[in-house]
Order: C-alpha cells, then sequence, then structure tokens
C-alpha cells in the first residue's frame, strides 16, 4: 500500500478577533489553501468582546483567553502549539510576534510572521521598542511577510533585516467579495448612505481616505481640490469630495475648508467605517494620497469595485496609455487638479478605467497569485530540511524575487 501524503496543517495565531482588516487578512489566508491538502486552526490569544466573528469553512478555533503574567501566558502558548504540531506557524501583528521564538524552540518546520502596520503607529520609545522586538525575534522566524509597501520599507531600512527575511505578498482580491455585479441604477432613489452621511445619486462623488497620511498631504490635495473648482463652475457646483477616515487634523482640514466657504454641499466627513466597500460603491473616483510607486491593498479594493484612480504623479513621470494608475490625462498635465477635471467631464473615460481597474487586479492581485507566493515561501523555509519520506516530491521553487512584486 503506498504512502498517503497528509494534509499540511496550518496553525494561524491572532491576539485577538476585534481587527477586522486583520481578520480579512487572516481569512483571505485560510481560503488560498482549501482541504483536502491543508487543514487550518486558528489559535486567538484574548477573548473577544466583539460580536461572533463567521469563520471560514472547516476550520478549527481555538481560543486561550490569555491571563497572569507574561511566563504564565507563554506556558500556555508553548502547550498549544505542542498539541497541534503545526506543519507551519503564522502569527499575525506585533503582539503574537514573541510566539515565533516558541515555534522555533519546538522545530516547527515553517515560521511566517505577518506584519500589520498600526493604525496608531508609535512615536518615541514605543517605536524603538518596536524596532527592537523585530530584531531580536526575528531569527526565530523563516521570513516576515507584508502586504503594504510601507510595510517592507520599514521592515528593510529601518529594522534593517536581512536580505530575503522580508517579502511583500499583497493580499488576494477576492473577487466575489470586491467585484459585485454591476446593478440597474433606479432613478427614483434620490440619496445614498455611508453609515449616516447621505451621499446625492446625481452628484460627481470623489472619494478621499485620509488615514495615515501626513497633514501637509492632505493640505496639497486640497489644495488641486480648490484649484479645480476655480477652473470650472460646473465641477465646483457638481463635486461633491468625501473625507474617510480616523485622522487627528480633521477638524484642520474643516476650518481650511471654511475659510475658502466650501459648505456641506461640496464636501462631507466620515470618521470611521466598517465596511469600506459601502464606500466604494456609493462614489464615482478614489483619489489615492499615496506615493506613484506604492499601492496600498485598499487601493486595490477599490479598484477591483471597478474604480478609476486619481493619484499623486511626478511632472516627470509619463503617462502610459489606458493604464488604471497612470492614464492619459487632458492637456498631458499630471496635476491632481487636471486628473478631476478629466475624470469629471468625461463619464466614458470614467467607466473604461473603472473597467481597466478591475481587469489590472483581477489579473495581477487574484487568489492564484497569492497562493504561489505563499507556497513558494513554504517551499523556500523547507528548503534545508531532510524529506520524511521518500516519496514526498518536491515542489517547483519560486525565487525571493519574483516574490516581491
Amino acid at each position: 500500500m503506498g504512502y498517503v501524503k497528509p494534509p499540511r496543517q496550518i496553525c494561524h495565531i491572532v491576539s485577538s478577533l476585534s481587527d477586522t482588516a486583520q481578520n480579512d487578512l487572516v481569512f483571505a489566508n485560510i481560503r488560498q489553501f482549501p482541504q483536502p491538502h491543508y487543514e487550518h486552526t486558528l489559535v486567538v490569544l484574548k477573548k473577544s468582546k466583539v460580536q461572533p466573528v463567521k469563520l471560514p469553512r472547516q476550520v478549527s478555533c481555538l481560543e486561550l483567553a490569555l491571563k497572569g503574567s507574561l511566563i504564565r501566558r507563554l506556558c500556555e502558548c508553548n502547550k498549544a502549539l505542542s498539541a497541534l504540531k503545526p506543519d507551519v506557524c503564522q502569527t499575525y501583528g506585533d503582539t503574537t510576534f514573541p510566539i515565533q521564538w516558541l515555534a522555533h524552540r519546538l522545530d516547527i518546520p515553517v515560521k511566517l510572521h505577518i506584519h500589520a502596520d498600526s493604525v496608531n503607529r508609535p512615536n518615541g520609545l514605543s517605536r524603538i521598542l518596536r524596532q527592537w522586538k523585530y530584531r531580536v525575534l526575528s531569527h526565530s522566524t523563516d521570513f516576515v511577510v507584508t502586504s503594504e509597501d510601507e510595510g517592507l520599507v520599514w521592515l528593510e531600512k529601518k529594522v534593517g533585516l536581512e536580505p530575503g527575511k522580508a517579502h511583500l505578498i499583497r493580499t488576494g482580491i477576492d473577487n466575489r467579495h470586491h467585484c459585485p455585479p454591476l446593478r440597474e441604477v433606479d432613478p427614483n432613489i434620490t440619496n445614498h448612505f455611508i453609515g449616516t452621511v447621505p451621499i446625492p445619486t446625481q452628484r460627481f462623488v470623489v472619494g478621499v481616505p485620509v488615514s495615515g497620511f501626513s497633514k501637509s498631504t492632505v493640505l496639497s490635495f486640497l489644495d488641486e481640490y480648490m484649484a479645480a473648482r476655480k477652473q470650472s463652475p460646473a465641477f465646483a457646483r457638481e463635486c461633491l469630495l468625501l473625507l474617510l477616515g480616523n485622522s487627528p487634523h480633521l477638524r484642520a482640514y474643516r476650518n481650511v475648508l471654511d475659510s475658502f466657504s466650501i459648505t456641506e454641499e461640496s464636501v462631507r466627513f466620515y470618521s470611521h467605517l466598517s465596511d469600506n466597500d459601502r464606500f466604494y460603491s456609493h462614489i464615482d473616483v478614489v483619489v489615492s494620497l499615496n506615493d506613484e510607486k506604492q499601492t496600498p491593498v485598499g487601493l486595490l479594493q477599490a479598484m477591483s469595485m471597478g474604480l478609476p484612480v486619481i493619484t499623486n504623479r511626478s511632472e516627470s513621470g509619463e503617462s502610459e496609455g489606458d493604464h488604471p494608475l497612470r492614464w492619459q490625462v487632458a492637456k498631458n498635465d499630471p496635476l491632481m487638479q487636471y486628473q478631476l477635471l478629466t475624470l469629471f467631464s468625461d463619464s466614458r473615460l470614467r467607466l473604461k478605467l473603472g473597467q481597466a481597474s478591475r481587469s489590472y487586479v483581477m489579473q495581477k492581485h487574484n487568489h492564484h497569485e497569492h497562493r504561489i507566493r505563499y507556497r513558494a515561501l513554504y517551499e523556500l523555509a523547507k528548503r534545508n530540511r531532510p524529506l520524511l519520506h521518500e516519496e514526498e516530491a518536491p515542489t517547483p521553487r519560486i525565487t525571493p524575487s519574483q516574490l516581491n512584486r
């Protein structure tokens, strides 16, 4: 009787289930590797105070509800890992990173830490301690994975991880969730609602996520917006700017707009939204305030919803035809004010760019690409480990340079 290869056991360790964005990432990773070839166990360190979370199918969940001293909590985690004996240990977020040290001691074959940037970024001493934690504990894990360009820069430049330790793997976009079918427009509906904020259906709505951006970056965009209003009375009358995100500078932005007599008829704020898809479904254009070389996961989700994108572009940068992020602007001027006016005046271009955005994400950032990159890391981590069975053939390897895309 031939040897039957058992499913690969993957253990996902999170601090809690209260972080919606982190849950999406964990569940996306779980869905990439379904049964019968993989089995998943979700380990939650703290008892959740939020409403019960719907887990993916066929995933086990162990809630440790850790209490007491650090030594006691580490002992509980050690017992859990010893009992589970996973083939792959994946920790998420800074709090769970020390558990990779336990996984290292237990000789778990593959150890991945999934780095996530906190919305409330640490300052001063906290930032130094965070960098120190990564430097000290990184030896325990095979790779540190991040889904954002900024995270990769931080790991390589600030923390100073050795070459090949940090990898950029963007989240695979769930096309069933982020690419809803086109719906018929009901002319009787005059307002949509994002939270409690009414969004008129007949206006040209520009969405601007502002969380995590410096005050100067957002104010620079508002200058571009004001310049577009001066050039086109129709744009000033029909454009509705919607700023979304938790930012300590929201009052300052409001004061700047008030100084130009911009009322709520033209600009509205929403500080927090747990379901960004609702935001994306009721706007016509999304503005990315990121550096032109960065493509965050949030922007990919907006693009998958079929939205054209306005971006920061350097004056020396050349347009690339119908590329969804570097499309041709009227008068060949890349300033945001001209991008705003171009999309406002050309509904066909908006539709064309929206379709291009969705196609780009589905081709470059789908589940298949996501799965290939994680599989490659698993194989790279096991490269120097002996095979347990002669019948177990190695999976074709992908070089690290192919992972960082």
